[in-house]
């Protein structure tokens, strides 16, 4: 908003939050942050009124140090890399004006990538419409597909899209189940957004997992064995502090880990490389799993 500020000195804000893909009420407390900061912009009313920026402001490089320039351009080169997001004139103009030979060594030693190896269009635009719905509080409905391989219509209020653990998901309120609830997009089917404004205004909806907080009736203590052989998967999987080696044969996995979808979907894809000692009811569980999937296989 600065840099379009000094190029234009005025805007409307309802020009601003067209620009941006927010609402009026964000970009209120963008200007508000803007003014705690010491930057001069303020607000008229009007028929010429808007946002503006004072007539002799010019924004000295000295106001960012050295390192929150490279922090601020590693954070707009990482978001360019998020589908149907372009930063790319933002993140050129910050290099003019900050130190660009300093600061392009400084961006040079990490790459984000957020896509997968086989992205398809669908998987493009399935995102860039849930980021549409998402600006335009609008109710969305899709199949969707559980980790217990069951599909169910979902009718949800849409209020962020999470990157977590190599996938994305869209998190929102499930009108079906009367709860917040995480959904994969990859097991996103049908979707369509509809003709409806989400009518509840969610304020400080914890995200499940944020901040390492998980309820501790969802933890789990469990012992696991694998052959080396699928080393290369226990360590994707599970974390380092975890795996042990039980002898040259085999790795142990001895933790406590939540248990949830993941947990089962996880373990599972393992199929016959893996021993479970502990729990018992989660070994049940597993064959049980095993056994529905070789039926409906008709094996």
């Amino acid at each position: 908003m600065l840099m379009i500020l000094i190029h234009k000195r005025k805007m409307t804000s309802s020009a601003l939050a067209t620009h941006f893909e927010v609402s009026l009420r964000t970009i209120y407390r963008d200007i508000e942050a803007l003014s705690i900061a010491g930057i001069p912009v303020y607000t008229t009313t009007g028929k010429n009124g808007g946002v503006h920026l004072m007539d002799n402001y010019v924004l000295d490089k000295s106001f960012i140090p050295d390192k929150e320039q490279s922090e601020v351009l590693l954070a707009l080169k990482s978001l360019s890399t998020v589908p149907n997001i372009d930063e790319t004139k933002v993140l050129n103009r910050l290099l003019a004006l900050f130190d660009q030979k300093q600061n392009h060594r400084n961006l040079d030693w990490v790459e984000v990538d957020f896509s997968r190896w086989q992205s398809t269009d669908y998987e493009q635009e399935l995102f860039n419409q849930l980021k549409q719905a998402i600006l335009n509080k609008q109710v969305i409905q899709f199949d969707y597909i559980n980790a217990m391989g069951e599909e169910s219509m979902r009718t949800v209020d849409p209020l962020k899209l999470i990157f977590k653990f190599k996938d994305w998901y869209v998190h929102g309120y499930c009108k079906n189940k009367k709860d917040f609830r995480m959904f994969k997009l990859l097991r996103i089917n049908n979707y369509q957004t509809l003709p409806l404004k989400i009518e509840k205004e969610y304020m400080d909806v914890p995200v499940p997992y944020q901040n390492n907080y998980v309820d501790p009736n969802h933890m789990i203590h469990v012992e696991l064995l694998f052959p080396k052989n699928v080393a290369h998967k226990v360590y994707e999987w599970f974390d380092s502090q975890y795996i042990f080696n039980e002898n040259e044969q085999q790795l142990r996995v001895s933790g406590t880990l939540i248990k949830d979808d993941w947990f089962f979907s996880s373990l599972l894809a393992f199929g016959s490389d893996i021993i479970v000692e502990e729990p018992l009811y989660v070994k049940a569980e597993l064959i049980r799993r095993h056994l529905k999937a070789a039926e409906d296989l008709g094996l």
